[in-house]
């Protein structure tokens, strides 16, 4: 293991302090296939020190033999502890899914339910080759206690509700400012963003507000925006304008702000995004599953200048979070609404899992090399779907899904191992524990 190692204590007061502890060590990586050569991967301290044929020195070692070096996903929106509610309020439009099947029982959902939820979530995302999520979700320190000691990377955000009429913006702003200061003392692998949920459940002064901590940190901003058709009229009814109008109106957009879904949007819309270098991202199953009845628009986006990307939103409406799944998916919807096969190709769709988004997300825009971040999956290629080889990024959007990925390495630090992860009964059995106890909780609170 390399990077760092975190370990949390408690506090008089029962919380938790996280507590860094730096690892100088070193990895080598042999015997890996990158960019069609074989060679080794060096990796001393979180970094890449060398790409060549020589045995370094390292304090350990992980056998590529065979294996496809190749950057790992980016999950661009998603909110991970909602693994708990995979299978729970499924066949349901989705209004009537969130006020039924998921308020209720956030509302009483505890930090340590939040916790096993997001090691759970991320546990997934590791087989299928992801090691960076960008989260929106509640308790900030529980999703960040779980990112630290899984060694993965996020950006993470306690989701800003603050409904017109509701007198909790005051509140909002003091938790998020002292959320922001609290997320300091966390490893670089931790991120904090600024999420106003939607329009329809933040106020316009907390959006404000939301927009201009955002400037004056340079923070991302996280937001759902125009998913639905019923959204975008009730915007015009109370603004008179598109929700992506609404949004520049509030000075909120720029090329801090991650919008997630971006289905229903006019040629305006796509021009505003577009000229302010919006990172949009696209959620297709979840999009689909709750029939939001409209499709992300890449290729317009795309030429606009957005900065298009995909997520799979979370498992309480995907199901999965298998970020191979979703690229495929993506791609052929693409196609479907077009009527069109070239409307997006294979490399272009790998694109916005990888490099797309990167840069907003402070990760590698060029990944795999010299200098750059030890992060990395290792691609078995003699899996039956990879084969005949005739096209990696074909066969890694259109064939593929997370059982391809052998190995996972994230800070210069292997997280699965030949597809062994550490923990992982654990996980497992911990994560079934806090959905059962949550939804005992909740229901027995509502009968009575």
């Amino acid at each position: 293991m390399t990077g760092s190692f975190t370990s949390f204590a408690a506090t008089a007061d029962g919380n938790s302090t996280r507590i860094v502890e730096p690892v100088m060590s070193s990895l080598l990586i042999r015997d890996v296939l990158l960019r069609g050569q074989r060679t080794n991967i060096f990796c001393e301290n979180g970094r890449i020190s060398a790409i060549d044929g020589e045995e370094h020195p390292a304090d350990s070692m992980l056998d590529g033999r065979g294996m496809i070096a190749h950057p790992p996903l980016i999950n661009a929106h998603t909110h991970a502890s909602m693994t708990l509610f995979r299978g729970n309020g499924d066949d349901l439009p989705l209004m009537e899914w969130l006020t039924k099947r998921v308020w209720p029982y956030e509302r009483g959902i505890s930090p340590d339910e939040v916790y096993w939820g997001a090691r759970l979530a991320i546990l997934e995302m590791i087989r299928a080759g992801t090691v960076f999520f960008n989260d929106m979700y509640w308790d900030f320190h529980a999703v960040a206690k779980a990112v630290e000691e899984t060694g993965v990377r996020a950006m993470i955000a306690a989701v800003l509700l603050a409904p017109e009429g509701t007198g909790d913006f005051s509140k909002q702003v003091a938790k998020n400012e002292q959320l922001y200061e609290e997320a300091k003392r966390y490893s670089d692998r931790v991120q904090f963003a600024v999420a106003p949920h939607a329009i329809y459940t933040v106020s316009e002064e907390a959006l404000r507000w939301s927009g201009e901590f955002s400037k004056e940190n340079n923070l991302v901003l996280h937001t759902h925006l125009s998913e639905t058709e019923h959204e975008v009229k009730e915007c015009y009814e109370q603004h008179g304008c598109s929700p992506v109008e609404y949004l520049e109106r509030l000075g909120m957009m720029s090329d801090r702000l991650v919008a997630a879904h971006t289905v229903w949007l006019s040629e305006k819309d796509i021009a505003i995004l577009g000229e302010h270098k919006a990172t949009c991202v696209h959620n297709p199953v979840s999009n689909m599953k709750l029939a939001v009845n409209g499709v992300y628009p890449y290729r317009k986006l795309q030429a606009a200048g957005a900065v298009t990307a995909i997520a799979t939103d979370g498992a309480g409406s995907n199901n999965n979070l298998d970020m191979f799944e979703e690229m495929k998916i993506a791609a052929l919807l693409q196609k479907f609404k077009g009527n069109d096969p070239t409307a997006i190709t294979a490399k272009e769709t790998l694109d916005m899992a990888v490099k797309n988004p990167a840069k907003r997300f402070g990760l590698d825009g060029n990944p795999l090399q010299v200098g750059g971040l030890a992060d990395l999956i290792l691609i078995n290629p003699d899996m039956p779907e990879l084969n005949p080889m005739h096209d990696l990024a074909s066969h890694l959007v259109y064939a593929a899904n997370g059982s391809v990925v052998d190995s996972v390495v994230c800070d210069g630090r292997v997280l699965m191992e030949h597809r062994n992860i550490e923990g992982e009964d654990e996980v497992l059995a911990k994560a079934r524990e806090a959905s059962a106890s949550l939804f005992a909780r909740v229901d027995e609170t509502n009968q009575d």
